[in-house]
């Protein structure tokens, strides 16, 4: 009976200890998930607003006369100039655009963009567990970055068993995810 009792107490503690470490990875995943949602939400606002900003340049482009290597665009002396893939409106921009790109506006709108999508796949600051999200975007252009990158990070405390048996109520769980969207 004795060793019953001490082999029923183990196998009990494994269980728990299997239930905790199944929530442990369920949570940590589905924060992970939310994350990566947030971070591309919010990164994509930025790429929609990049490609309205380069638009106007592709439009001008379109409307000039196909250009005859020796002719130019009609003006004599002209001489043809490559203009970017029409795919890539990173390289229509200029300086002042990508200083737009990270100007406090933006940096507002990325960010909202990103936290209600984290609150909407994990849960907001409200949910119980949630304790942070912060988003962290640039908070300025920098010519030699050659991309613009959003990350989102989530941290949530978890209360599990051996946390409790351990001293501590909850175990913290933290989650990162980084978009990215090139400016060169």
């Amino acid at each position: 009976m004795v060793i019953v009792a001490v082999l029923l107490m183990v196998v009990l503690l494994l269980l728990a200890l299997a239930v905790d470490a199944g929530r442990l990875f369920i949570t940590r995943s589905r924060q992970q998930r939310a994350a990566q949602a947030a971070a591309d939400a919010g990164i994509s606002l930025v790429a929609e607003h990049m490609v309205t900003l380069a638009v106007p340049r592709q439009t001008v482009a379109a409307g000039r006369p196909p250009c005859v290597p020796d002719a130019g665009y009609g003006a004599s002396g002209a001489s043809c100039t490559a203009t970017p893939m029409p795919s890539r409106a990173e390289q229509w921009l200029t300086d002042d655009d990508r200083a737009t790109l990270v100007a406090p506006a933006m940096q507002t709108q990325a960010a909202g963009e990103a936290r209600a999508y984290a609150a909407a796949n994990r849960g907001g600051p409200g949910d119980p567990g949630i304790v942070s999200i912060d988003v962290f975007y640039p908070d300025g252009y920098h010519p030699q970055d050659a991309g613009l990158r959003l990350r989102v990070s989530i941290l949530a405390r978890l209360s599990i068993l051996f946390a409790q048996l351990l001293g501590d109520e909850e175990l913290p769980v933290n989650a990162e995810a980084v978009s990215e969207i090139p400016q060169r």
